[in-house]
């Protein structure tokens, strides 16, 4: 694994997506009905950390399609680092597309008090919703634990 500079968003047949936003707002276009899921997901290997952000396209009855962009950077300091840093990374694709629609972030950050990453639930969610975001987290953030996960491998 290399470290990466400026990752572009690429669709399932490795095509570079040079506007993400003209991307989706054609695909909304042709998917009136359709909802856009945001999520960021990552793997540590060593002194490098895989972040994957993906973009998933709901065609509500028809299935997902999905572009995404890998990231490689130094390993965070802490785990709580890594996934904060996952949660900028979804709500800044996010961002990029806010005025298109409805759009939902999904953070790989668990809902149950009982798992670690719960200390940063309140705050990703509370951060998505202030934002005018609809937020999930695990166990509903299939666009981070699948769709972006898929890619972190």
């Amino acid at each position: 694994m290399k470290l990466s500079s400026d990752p572009q968003f690429i669709d399932h047949q490795n095509q570079i997506i040079s506007d993400t936003r003209q991307f989706v707002q054609s695909w909304l276009k042709e998917h009136p009905q359709g909802r856009v899921f945001v999520g960021c997901d990552s793997k540590v290997r060593g002194d490098l950390t895989k972040y994957c952000t993906a973009i998933c396209l709901w065609n509500i009855g028809r299935g997902v399609s999905e572009v995404y962009k890998n990231e490689v950077v130094p390993t965070p300091p802490d785990d709580y680092t890594r996934l904060w840093t996952e949660v900028e990374k979804a709500v800044a694709a996010a961002e990029k597309l806010k005025d298109l629609g409805p759009i939902t972030v999904h953070v790989d950050i668990n809902s149950n008090p009982k798992y670690r990453s719960h200390k940063l639930y309140d705050a990703s969610i509370g951060l998505i919703n202030s934002l005018g975001f609809e937020g999930a987290g695990k166990p509903f953030s299939w666009a981070a634990s699948c769709g972006a996960h898929r890619h972190c491998q």
